[in-house]
């Protein structure tokens, strides 16, 4: 008896041991897996930070690229028109070319493969005129590409401006100047939407190099195409003009364009029936009459074969 419970005695103590230097193992563990992180995440931070004050510098490559596309070209240059799509890079040029003339080979030959398996007969001069028609198309289907990019940028922006406009305005409101709010929601935007962050990034840019803000604003609108910009950078020349006060100007302008949301939002909602009508009389019209006449048609041919000659 006293045997058994010494055993039980010295297996619940090694039990307690293990466990207890299992627990110790575990939390240091647990404790470096943790410093690991924050460390990792402070590194990623600082390259972050390190990477936003080389974004916000004039030294950028997409800034540069952009003032020499401003100053050098049309603002309906395809340069210009890769800007408002998004593309920054130097080489988007180089690179929209390229993806054009694979566009236009690759269409040359799919037209020239599939006219000669459909119909053998064809010339071969016909045959090098249509393909290479249908080969120019595609510089158009490009370009209307491009163009849709463009639209899809600027409904994106147009989107986020009531978020900026908020954020500028709890920044005036803790005490920041103007500049130094809108240098701090462009870092925001720069970690959250690179696009609409480098576009603002520009702006801070245009400021501290002595351009008054509301023409900043101007070129912002010119280069995103939204008429909410160009309506705060008229604004903010008044407010200059007229010597009141920023922060209430945002408000006003802030409640006006909530109004105006809802008025959109509203001709939208007025505008989807007379939209619906022509999809529901499309679809549902032949479906209708298809019920009402397969009956009545039905019924008149059984009664044609159930008729008997007189006699």
């Amino acid at each position: 008896m006293n045997e058994t419970f010494f055993l039980v005695a010295i297996f619940i103590a090694a039990l307690i041991v293990a466990f207890s230097l299992i627990s110790y193992l575990s939390r240091r563990m647990q404790l470096h897996r943790n410093i690991d992180a924050a460390q990792a995440a402070s590194r990623a931070q600082d390259r972050t930070a390190s990477q936003i004050d080389s974004l916000l510098g004039s030294e950028n490559e997409y800034v540069r690229h952009y003032y020499n596309v401003q100053k050098n070209d049309k603002p309906d240059s395809l340069r210009m028109r890769l800007i408002r799509a998004g593309f920054f890079k130097k080489r988007g040029l180089l690179y929209f070319n390229l993806i054009r003339m694979a566009v236009a080979g690759l269409l040359f030959v799919g037209v020239w493969f599939v006219t000669t398996t459909l119909s053998p007969a064809t010339g071969k001069v016909e045959l090098l005129l249509f393909s290479a028609v249908m080969s120019g198309l595609s510089f158009i289907l490009c370009n209307f590409a491009l163009e849709k990019l463009g639209d899809g940028r600027r409904t994106a922006y147009r989107k986020l401006f009531p978020d900026f406009m908020d954020l500028l305005i709890v920044c005036v409101d803790a005490g920041l100047s103007i500049e130094a709010a809108l240098d701090r929601v462009t870092r925001e935007f720069l970690l959250t939407n690179r696009d609409f962050g480098t576009h603002l990034s520009i702006i801070g840019i245009e400021v501290r190099a002595g351009r008054p803000l509301y023409q900043a604003l101007f070129n912002f609108a010119e280069r995103v195409q939204v008429e909410e910009v160009r309506s705060l950078a008229i604004l903010f020349r008044q407010s200059v003009e007229l010597g009141s006060s920023v922060s209430k100007t945002l408000r006003v302008f802030s409640n006006e364009m909530r109004q105006q949301r809802i008025i959109r939002a509203e001709e939208k909602a007025n505008s989807l029936p007379i939209k619906m009508l022509f999809p529901l009389g499309l679809f549902l019209f032949p479906v209708n009459l298809v019920i009402v006449l397969v009956p009545i048609l039905i019924a008149i041919l059984k009664m044609f074969l159930t008729l008997s000659p007189g006699g």
